[in-house]
C-alpha cells in the first residue's frame, strides 16, 4: 500500500493538471468551430468557363459561414497561372495549329479586388451570397488553367478551398515553323532571275553598242535642220532664201551704213 500511495502525484499538482487540460479542451471548443465557420465556403457555377469577345464570366456562390458584421466584404480573387495552352504551327503541322499545354512555375499572380456584398436592397444581411463578375484578354488573362485563391482583405483568411480554373479559348498562334527562313531566303534568287529576265525582253528593241547608234536617224529619213546644203547657193538668183543660208539683205544694209558713214567723214574732212 505505501508504495502505490508514493506513485500518486501530489493532490495540488494532480488539481494544476486537470485545470490545464480543461483550459485546453475550452479553447478548442470556443475558437476551432469559430475559425471553421469564419473560412466559409466558395463555389463556382462552372469551373470550365468558354470565352467570349475576350472575356471569361465568373459566376460564384460564397457562403461566408454566419452573417458578416458589414453588408460588403472587400475580398482579394488571385488567379496563378499553372499552364498556359499554345496554339503553334510547327514543321509537322505547318497550315493546322497545334494546342500543347505548357506547365509554368514562379508566374506572378493576378489579383482582383472586389467588394463583395451580403446584402439585399432592404439592407438586410445574410450569410450566403451570389457574386458574379467578369475577367478579360487586355488585363493579362490567356486560356489556359489557373490556381484561385480568395481571401479576405480585413484579416488575410481565406475563403473556402483553392479552385482549380480552366479558361477555355483560342490563344493567338504562335510560328515555331523553322522552314519560314530558308524559304524567305530561297525568294531573293528567283527575283533577281525575273528581274534579269525583265530588263533582257525590255532592251531587245535597243540597239548594240559599238557604232550602230547613229543608224536611227538615217531611219527615220529626216535631214538634221542644222547640216549644210549639199551644193552652195548661187549669187543673183531668184530671190529665194536657202534654208541654213543667212538672208543678203542683212549684209546690204551694213556696206550701205558703212558708205554712208564713209561719205559724211569725208565731207567733214573737206570743210575743215
Amino acid at each position: 500500500m505505501k508504495s502505490a500511495l508514493t506513485n500518486q502525484p501530489p493532490p495540488r499538482r494532480a488539481a494544476l493538471l486537470r485545470a490545464l487540460f480543461a483550459a485546453l479542451a475550452l479553447a478548442f471548443v470556443l475558437f476551432a468551430p469559430t475559425d471553421a465557420r469564419a473560412a466559409g465556403t466558395v463555389t463556382l457555377a462552372t469551373r470550365e468557363p468558354e470565352e467570349v469577345n475576350g472575356k471569361w464570366k465568373l459566376n460564384f456562390t460564397i457562403n461566408y459561414g454566419a452573417k458578416p458584421d458589414i453588408s460588403y466584404i472587400p475580398m482579394i480573387f488571385s488567379f496563378t497561372p499553372v499552364v498556359l495552352y499554345e496554339r503553334s504551327l510547327t514543321d509537322q503541322s505547318p497550315e493546322r495549329p497545334l494546342l500543347t499545354r505548357l506547365p509554368l512555375k514562379g508566374q506572378p499572380s493576378i489579383n482582383e479586388s472586389m467588394d463583395v456584398g451580403f446584402s439585399d436592397a432592404s439592407g438586410k444581411v445574410f450569410n450566403i451570397t451570389k457574386f458574379d463578375f467578369v475577367i478579360r484578354r487586355d488585363k493579362g488573362f490567356e486560356a489556359g488553367e489557373y490556381d484561385l485563391k480568395i481571401t479576405r482583405q480585413t484579416d488575410g483568411a481565406q475563403m473556402g478551398q483553392t479552385i482549380k480554373l480552366i479558361l477555355k479559348g483560342d490563344n493567338p498562334i504562335v510560328d515555331r515553323r523553322a522552314m519560314v527562313f530558308a524559304g524567305e531566303k530561297k525568294k531573293k534568287p528567283e527575283e533577281k532571275k525575273d528581274d534579269a529576265s525583265a530588263e533582257k525582253k525590255d532592251g531587245e528593241g535597243e540597239p548594240a553598242a559599238g557604232g550602230e547608234a547613229p543608224a536611227e536617224p538615217a531611219a527615220t529619213g529626216e535631214t538634221p535642220t542644222e547640216a549644210p546644203p549639199a551644193e552652195p547657193p548661187k549669187q543673183g538668183g531668184c530671190g529665194c532664201r536657202v534654208a541654213g543660208v543667212p538672208a543678203p539683205s542683212s549684209g546690204a544694209s551694213l556696206a550701205a551704213l558703212l558708205l554712208g558713214a564713209a561719205f559724211v567723214l569725208r565731207r567733214r574732212t573737206a570743210r575743215g
